[in-house]
């Protein structure tokens, strides 16, 4: 049978014990409060769908639209494609709270400061080369020449629509006799190719089937924009750019010299609150899709940081700066993403565990020495009864009460590395004692 002193000192442990376990669990739930609210209300799960504002059938975002839903598809992220009149129409979508879009390809020279304050740019992707095919038995190279002429410019709310017009105006080819017609891209190709227009203005990449369609026509021709570094200075959203002589066929040498074009740059434009995972899942897409040579530009020209209209996405200033996170190498996309939002939370988070953590020591030495504090209070409010109150018969009355004590400080439970605090006490509540004894006699002493 266990000696009565050793199931005391067991006893004494487990509580002890027990104690230190309530601080620990205490403070770790709080640190897991805090872990939980960061990643509910800090950095959520990023969604699996996605909202893509294009362009026209058959144009050049409808197709880059294509390839980023099929890129985004291997990382079980659902894009879905929206269909437009163009620039001007995506920027409106992209700015209507009310509209599900998340992302759409904008023009330099769409929007005004007012209009892109909840809008971020993940970067240039490519230019829009302007083409302006025309029929004629002459052969054209400014945009002057086209006034009396029919002219297809765009439907209403497409950026080439909003270009041509100031184009043609500071060429002073808009006004009548000039006709501007709004069609819609293929039905501008099918009435120039059937003579019902004299000419189509476009903006598009060589991917583009309706550009493809008109420069492969034998009775179409594409306008040499001689002055197009003019135009460039007088809109500062355009840029010059040079279809190569030969680059459609090396062998028949076509076109046979470089053509000088205009060009806007279209920008992959998200909002604001668009989730970082999405931003960085687009960023490589626009990589892949958009970082080889074109018909006019070298490889790796886009995409690229450029700040027009919009302000560039931090996380894309970072991409074009150090590349995508490197976790994104080695782990599938989900799984980097809970780890690089475990990362993320638990900085934020150390900050209110390590102090947490550092205080367990104090809390649990204040935890037991508080057990002893009251003691100390009783101790010293006796003692100074004592020398305010002499009286003989208080003696009695002091002793009980000293003697309560000692028995409340026996009673106290706390582990081994604390009997020193107990046998302290008890050592001050002798020298109480000794006081009071020698108050008793001294009390005698003056009675006699």
């Amino acid at each position: 049978m266990a000696e009565p002193s050793k199931i005391a000192g067991r006893i004494i442990s487990a509580i002890s014990n027990r104690g230190l376990l309530i601080i620990v669990v205490s403070v770790v739930l709080v640190a897991l409060i805090s872990i939980g609210l960061a990643y509910r209300f800090i950095l959520p799960t990023p969604p699996d769908t996605l909202v893509m504002t294009t362009g026209t059938e058959r144009g050049a975002y409808a197709m880059f639209g294509e390839r980023y839903r099929q890129i985004l598809a291997r990382e079980k992220i659902q894009l879905t494609l929206l269909t437009s009149s163009g620039s001007v129409e995506n920027l409106r979508r992209l700015n209507d709270k009310s509209s599900p879009v998340d992302a759409g390809f904008v023009q330099d020279g769409s929007s005004s400061p007012s209009e892109v304050k909840n809008l971020v740019s993940l970067g240039a992707i490519c230019y829009s080369a302007l083409w302006v095919f025309y029929r004629s038995s002459e052969t054209f190279d400014d945009l002057s020449q086209l006034r009396g002429k029919k002219i297809a410019t765009g439907p209403e709310g497409s950026g080439v629509r909003k270009f041509a017009v100031s184009l043609l105006r500071a060429s002073n080819a808009a006004d009548p006799p000039t006709l501007l017609l709004d069609l819609s891209s293929a039905d501008a190709n099918k009435a120039l190719l059937e003579g019902k227009v004299d000419a189509v203005m476009i903006f598009g990449t060589e991917d583009n089937n309706l550009v493809r369609e008109l420069l492969y026509a034998p009775e179409i021709k594409l306008m040499n924009v001689r002055q197009a570094e003019a135009y460039t200075r007088l809109f500062p959203a355009l840029s010059h750019v040079i279809l190569p002589a030969g680059i459609l066929n090396l062998s028949r040498k076509t076109p046979p010299q470089d053509i000088h074009l205009l060009a806007s740059t279209t920008n992959l434009i998200v909002r604001k609150s668009l989730h970082p995972a999405l931003i960085y899942l687009l960023l490589e897409a626009a990589v892949e899709i958009h970082g080889n040579a074109g018909w006019v530009n070298k490889r790796g020209e886009f995409p690229s940081p450029r700040e027009v209209d919009f302000l560039q996405s931090n996380y894309a200033e970072r991409f074009y700066k150090s590349g995508r996170p490197f976790l994104l190498d080695y782990l599938p996309f989900w799984a980097a993403t809970f780890v690089d939002r475990t990362i993320l939370i638990l900085i934020p988070a150390a900050v209110v565990l390590l102090p947490l953590l550092r205080s367990i020591p104090w809390l649990y030495s204040w935890r037991n020495r508080r057990k002893f504090y009251r003691w100390y209070g009783e101790l010293k409010s006796l003692e100074l009864e004592i020398v305010e109150k002499p009286e003989s018969e208080k003696m009695p009355e002091y002793r009980e009460r000293l003697d309560q004590i000692e028995a409340s400080i026996n009673k106290i439970r706390v582990p081994l590395a604390f009997f020193a605090e107990v046998y302290k006490l008890k050592e001050h509540l002798d020298l109480v004692r000794g006081k009071l004894t020698h108050t008793s006699r001294s009390s005698k002493e003056g009675d006699l």
